[in-house]
């Protein structure tokens, strides 16, 4: 049986890297409206008056992060390792205060970059968790398949021994 070349679950890799592109372009997405959303409910420093508004902002974080975060994170990285990892939240909350600074018109409202920062907890924070998660999913899955390698044939336990 041959493969077409547009079938989706074809062995070349061009497939696989696209799909993954737009899966983490829509999951970053995600994280930022939530995480905005979340610091939206809990400062009052920060207000959306329109969907519109408010998805030209997270896209706007998106390709900001695509961008500037890189060149921001060289540029501060002694920074960054002297505050063990903490000085990216400052650069989180500073494309978050650019990019509402960049939004045209009155839609959004960010009145402080600390409210930017707390922001950009609530963002890191959400990121944080489905990546330890994702983590605790990746770990079980090894750990089954590691299980069934031994097979109920081969006398070995799913007890690890001490």
């Amino acid at each position: 049986m041959r493969q077409d070349d547009n079938d989706i679950n074809s062995p070349r890799g061009d497939f696989v890297i696209t799909r993954r592109i737009e899966l983490n372009f829509w999951r970053t997405c995600l994280l930022n409206s939530a995480g905005l959303l979340l610091a939206w409910l809990v400062f009052p420093g920060i207000e959306f008056s329109g969907p519109f508004s408010f998805a030209a902002l997270v896209v706007l974080i998106w390709f900001l992060n695509w961008i500037l975060r890189p060149l921001l994170v060289v540029f501060t990285l002694p920074f960054i390792i002297f505050t063990m990892g903490i000085g990216m939240l400052f650069i989180n909350a500073f494309i978050i205060y650019a990019a509402a600074r960049l939004v045209p018109g009155d839609g959004i409202k960010v009145a402080s970059y600390w409210a930017a920062f707390g922001a950009s907890f609530f963002v890191s924070a959400l990121s944080w968790g489905l990546a330890m998660a994702k983590s605790e999913r990746i770990i079980r899955q090894s750990f089954k398949g590691a299980s069934k390698k031994g097979g109920k044939d081969s006398g070995e336990d799913d007890v690890i021994d001490v």
